[in-house]
């Protein structure tokens, strides 16, 4: 019998501790969470690896006892186990930090504006990016190193495997090195970030920024598609950073009739005074009303100024209401515009000959 009750904890023990941390890790997680601010970063990391660390510590003390129960005729282990349980904990840290990966990126806007007050938007979706793939690197080379470790790769095989890789960059990789060193020149050099609307004119392209990965960037179009550019575009072509617009221009032509010449002075006076007391008129940019030239069936006029804002909709709102108070500056000198117009000739003879 004392053999028996002493043999338990001999068997058992790794198990059950493993269990008991597991459930006071969840519940001290829990507190913890609990007593920080609700929708708070520190709650958030906590709350999402709240199940990776309480799995990992139980995984890690049933792969350890296991391994300490196995034959060493099935699998030799060395260090009774221990290799399994340090597997296990490798696992579980890039788990969670994968975990945290995805609880910075879907809550990316409201941790960024928590951490970096001061920092424009643009600002800080840019660093908050860059931190998420950081997470998301380190678990991956954690994971890779560990995989090495298991599989006795030395220094000199990676050597040798950097030689390979050399000669696999020389005869077909060289696209995929190339979209991951333009990847990490637009993370350095910013032409663009998440959020700005660009445009590439020699391949008809234009989209917002939805995401900028080391090989491709995706592009949100017009049409509301996603479009799939490869890095190396945005340094082979010329981009247009749309949103970065700081006064968007307003260049309307129009014209009236040759009836009205001699009241071309009075509109373009009192188009330019529009102009002079537009709100969303930039008053530090180029504004002017000019008589620009002899039509077809019509004297030519043109108005420019630039708006306030580089906002498209706004701009767009702002020619709106420039179009239509030009007709009314029209209409109230007693002038009008012309219209396409077509004048049929009755031939000699009357309307039956041909």
């Amino acid at each position: 019998m004392p053999d028996s009750v002493a043999s338990f904890p001999l068997k058992l023990q790794l198990p059950l501790t493993g269990l008991v941390l597991s459930l006071v890790s969840l519940v001290v997680i829990n507190l913890l969470a609990r007593r920080l601010q609700r929708g708070g970063l520190a709650r958030g990391l906590l709350v999402s690896a709240r199940r990776s660390v309480s799995a990992t510590i139980l995984l890690a003390a049933l792969g350890w006892w296991i391994g300490a129960l196995l034959s060493p005729e099935l699998i030799s282990l060395e260090r009774n186990g221990a290799e399994l349980r340090d597997l296990v904990l490798v696992l579980g840290v890039t788990w969670t930090l994968l975990r945290w990966k995805r609880e910075l990126g879907t809550n990316s806007q409201a941790y960024a504006t928590q951490l970096l007050p001061a920092m424009e938007e643009k600002d800080q979706i840019f660093l908050w990016d860059v931190l998420t793939k950081v997470i998301g690197i380190a678990a991956l080379v954690i994971l890779a190193l560990e995989v090495m470790r298991l599989l006795g790769v030395s220094a000199a095989l990676l050597v040798t495997a950097g030689g390979f890789g050399a000669a696999a960059v020389g005869f077909g990789a060289q696209g995929i090195v190339s979209n991951s060193l333009s990847g990490l020149s637009l993370y350095i050099n910013r032409p663009f970030v998440v959020g700005d609307f660009i445009e590439i004119p020699s391949e008809a392209l234009m989209g917002t920024v939805e995401n900028i990965s080391w090989f491709y960037t995706r592009l949100r179009s017009l049409e509301r598609q996603p479009v799939f550019v490869p890095n190396t575009m945005f340094t082979n072509k010329t981009v247009v950073n749309i949103a970065e617009t700081d006064n968007r221009r307003i260049w309307i032509e129009f014209g009236i009739t040759y009836n009205d010449r001699e009241r071309i002075p009075a509109i373009v006076a009192d188009l330019e005074q529009v102009l002079s007391d537009h709100p969303d008129v930039d008053p530090d940019k180029a504004r002017a009303v000019n008589f620009t030239g002899y039509g077809d069936s019509s004297l030519d006029l043109r108005l420019l100024c630039h708006a306030s804002s580089g906002d498209v909709v706004a701009a767009w709102a702002l020619q709106q209401n420039l179009l239509l108070r030009i007709g009314d500056v029209v209409e109230a000198h007693g002038a009008s515009m012309p219209f396409p117009t077509r004048t049929l000739i009755q031939a000699p003879g009357g309307p039956d000959r041909p």
